[in-house]
């Protein structure tokens, strides 16, 4: 049987101004989903891998809508905890005359919040993740979760990789959902040293940790025992740590539209191809060939016909 992949994290409703402008004293939206690790999951399936998303939604219609969306990507939803009397996150996209985009956030009670906090769940959840030979999650999936729910993951994924599970960790990380800046190195050391395979990006490393370059992520990485590394880099690439061994893998050059799900998408051709015997260097340029085709379309999932 093929290896399953199960990836955590939140996925929350999307609203943009729909085209047209004001109407009298309406404002017409246009309502989508989005998140980065279910970008992942939909581009992980898109590319043949049996993927299940982890998180918890409402018992309302638009929970239900998001997850049948999802399944029609084949993306499976039976992971996902709808919980009573709950309505999913949701943020605004504004843009400036100029094209750039800003984010309003109404996630304080998303249900994705309490996913691990009550520890009887917690191992519940992992009893049946236990299934799974992959377990991806980001620095988002983190930043979201209370203390206690935080701890309950990291002790999940403890017994989890004893029992042969690989764990992929993308840093992807986001100062604002952060109470402060050493919670957010500590929660991310924590998970990096769980990882088996690290994806982070240079910026967010830099930013969270004040690493002067992209050997010294590798190096830090390195010594907190994670033996796969794929340093995202933008433009110039990634920067491959596997082995004793450090190799740069170029980016495709091509006319940038969007970047938005980027590192998303690299994550999940690379995810994909390392769940077969490719090697991590033909990995990651399978995750630059599809990274290189999504930022030249708008938004971060491109129609299914475009995938490469």
């Amino acid at each position: 049987m093929p290896d399953r992949v199960a990836i955590i994290g939140e996925c929350m409703l999307e609203l943009t101004h729909a085209p047209g402008g004001e109407h009298g004293s309406r404002l017409p939206m246009l309502m989508s989903y989005g998140g980065d690790t279910l970008n992942t999951a939909i581009y992980m399936a898109r590319l043949g891998v049996a993927v299940d998303y982890v998180t918890a939604l409402g018992d309302d219609k638009l929970s239900d809508w998001m997850i049948a969306e999802w399944r029609k990507e084949g993306v499976g939803g039976a992971l996902v905890d709808q919980q009573a009397n709950s309505v999913p996150g949701l943020y605004l996209i504004e843009l400036d005359e100029q094209g750039e985009r800003s984010f309003h956030y109404w996630r304080d009670s998303a249900p994705a919040k309490r996913l691990f906090d009550e520890q009887d769940k917690a191992a519940s959840l992992f009893a049946k993740l236990g299934a799974y030979q992959w377990l991806c999650l980001s620095g988002i999936s983190l930043a979201i979760l209370s203390d206690a729910g935080r701890q309950h993951l990291f002790d999940g994924l403890v017994d989890y990789r004893r029992g042969g599970g690989k764990v992929v960790f993308d840093g992807n990380y986001r100062p604002s959902l952060w109470t402060n800046l050493k919670l957010a190195q500590q929660a991310c050391e924590t998970m990096y040293r769980l990882a088996d395979i690290a994806l982070p990006t240079l910026d967010d490393e830099q930013q969270l940790f004040g690493d002067v370059s992209a050997n010294a992520v590798v190096e830090r990485l390195t010594g907190w025992g994670v033996d796969e590394i794929v340093l995202k880099m933008g433009s110039q690439g990634c920067l491959l740590a596997h082995k004793g061994q450090h190799t740069t893998v170029q980016a495709h050059k091509v006319d940038v539209v969007d970047t938005t799900a980027a590192g998303d998408s690299f994550n999940a051709a690379y995810v994909a191809a390392r769940m077969t015997d490719t090697t991590p260097a033909q990995a990651a340029a399978m995750g630059h060939q599809l990274a290189s085709t999504v930022i030249q379309h708008r938004g971060a999932i491109i129609p299914a016909s475009q995938m490469p």
